[in-house]
């Protein structure tokens, strides 16, 4: 299904193309009716209905269930040191917040109710990922 292949922007894309079809089509038509103008506009007037009917047709990719977000992990990977350790830290948006921080050196996955943490250490390879200094 091309939903799946495509991101919801395709659809407004498309929806772009046909109504500048259906605009040219119809353009050409009013400044000239000879039969080579209506030869060349109808088609482009067709195929724009065809592809705008096509577009309010297709159905967005929907979103993911709570428990899809819930059981979603991060892919354990390790990070080049670019001076400091490198980590990889991802919240949830939606409740409930969890917050997954993966340490760059270990590739040690380590889960976090509520947003990322103030001051973290790795307890993979003990090293200090991060400490932030309130103000």
């Amino acid at each position: 299904m091309p939903s799946e292949i495509a991101g919801g922007g395709a659809t407004l894309n498309i929806v772009f193309i046909a109504w500048t079809c259906i605009v040219l089509g119809t353009g050409i038509i009013f400044y000239d009716t000879s039969p080579i103008s209506i030869s060349i506009a109808a088609p482009f007037s067709i195929v724009g209905i065809t592809l705008l009917v096509y577009a309010v047709g297709w159905s967005e990719p929907r979103g993911l269930s709570n428990s899809e977000v819930f059981d979603w992990s991060p892919e354990p990977s390790k990070m080049p040191d670019a001076g400091r350790p490198m980590y990889r830290v991802d919240t949830t948006l939606e409740g409930p917040t969890r917050t997954s921080i993966m340490c760059g050196r270990c590739s040690y996955i380590k889960w976090v109710e509520g947003p990322k943490p103030l001051v973290y250490s790795c307890e993979g390879c003990e090293v200090e990922l991060w400490e932030i200094e309130e103000e």
